[in-house]
């Protein structure tokens, strides 16, 4: 620091001569007078400005007018500095070229556009993970170590055993009935199901009473989970005595795809499992602010370029009426006012009522694997997804060979 001090304040003794006209530019006025001048190393640690030295730090540097800077030596040698301009920050050169937008975001701008405003953090959530061209889970495997997360059965098949233990303790205390629904959420690529009923190939009376049903939204997934459970369509079997789309190879238990719980048939015991699938349903935000809770919602960025951005709505709106009251709704005050964020899950909490109705009046029961809280939900989204990636995110097909 006392070298700095020094060295600037031998700076601003220094008289530069004015910008003259016999400098043809600018440029050459700065190369005569500062980069030809010597490092801070050769400053002296004691020395100390005089007028001498202020006249030589202002002896003028003639260029031969070829612009080459060859420099004629000076007469009396001066006390000078240099800068270094190494950690200055660069500014990027600016683009002039439009970057490609990607059919997602194409398509939930025209989304916004047609809205005629911003759309809901859960809109934004269903386009970008199952709109039929663009989502993300619906054409490509975002599953294993070549694609975007790994889930508990894709490290050991023990998980997907262990499922099916526990699938056949509950058959049994239900009295082993003859028929039941085995029902999973959100399948992935279908190792889960997989590991469970190759495991329960062994017990003969168990596997025979299954009936797999499959709730996948994915037409690419939907692929992948038809070739690990190693189907067979259904007319090439002889054995047409139970209904479905396929027939899985390890137990022969009748396999059916559905989009949603809904479509899967009641009247029967059903067993249902759901592994990491409510953490990945749409949900609405809310942030405090001086006039109150406002919505987080999805715009156009001001600068096209950089795609989307959150902004707050000014007035109350629907999810904030319908969802926020009844979420806060039991919860003490003092706890409620150290909230700046609140998240709320209306699927979730409509397909949990779904699953406990059906268990209340055909029997049987759920197995829920899934992250959570005991208590309020602030900004999950944070810790799902990076938010530099949020709104850029665009996925490539990815096939992978599968062996029965």
């Amino acid at each position: 620091m006392a070298a700095l001090r020094r060295s600037l304040f031998v700076a601003s003794s220094c008289r530069w001569p004015l910008l003259h006209r016999d400098h043809a530019t600018t440029s050459d006025f700065l190369r005569s007078n500062f980069l030809h001048r010597a490092p801070f190393s050769q400053l002296s640690s004691n020395s100390q400005p005089s007028p001498q030295s202020s006249t030589d730090a202002n002896t003028t540097i003639n260029t031969d007018g070829d612009g080459d800077g060859d420099a004629e030596s000076s007469s009396v040698p001066g006390r000078v500095i240099s800068v270094d301009r190494s950690g200055l920050y660069n500014p990027p050169e600016h683009e002039h070229t439009v970057r490609e937008e990607s059919p997602m975001v194409k398509n939930i701008k025209s989304l916004i556009k047609f809205r005629g405003g911003p759309i809901t953090v859960a809109e934004y959530m269903g386009e970008v993970l199952t709109n039929p061209i663009t989502g993300f889970y619906m054409n490509r495997d975002v599953f294993g170590a070549g694609g975007d997360f790994i889930t508990s059965p894709e490290v050991s098949q023990m998980f997907g055993e262990l499922v099916g233990v526990w699938s056949m303790c509950l058959w049994d205390q239900m009295g082993q009935p003859k028929h039941v629904n085995l029902v999973e959420l959100g399948p992935g690529r279908g190792t889960l199901m997989a590991d469970l009923l190759r495991g329960a190939a062994k017990f003969k009376e168990f596997s025979e009473s299954l009936s797999v049903h499959l709730v996948e939204c994915s037409p690419a997934l939907r692929k992948l989970q038809h070739n690990a459970l190693c189907c067979t369509e259904r007319d090439a079997q002889k054995d047409n005595s139970r209904d479905g789309d396929a027939f899985s190879a390890f137990s022969r238990a009748p396999v059916s795809w559905h989009a949603d719980l809904e479509q899967v048939p009641q009247g029967v015991p059903t067993i249902i499992i759901a592994h990491e699938f409510f953490d990945a349903l749409p949900v609405h935000q809310f942030q405090r602010t001086p006039r109150g809770w406002s919505e987080k919602l999805i715009d156009i960025a001001e600068d096209s370029s950089d795609g989307f951005r959150f902004v707050l709505s000014r007035e109350p709106t629907t999810a904030s009426k319908l969802y926020l009251t009844k979420r806060l709704k039991g919860h003490f005050p003092d706890e409620i006012a150290q909230l700046e964020h609140v998240e709320v899950c209306p699927h979730a909490v409509e397909l949990t009522k779904n699953i406990a109705k059906r268990i209340s009046s055909d029997g049987g029961g759920a197995l829920i694997i899934d992250y959570g809280q005991n208590g309020i939900v602030s900004d999950s989204l944070q810790r799902k997804i990076l938010l530099d990636q949020i709104f850029k995110r665009e996925g490539k097909s990815l096939e992978r060979p599968t062996h029965c």
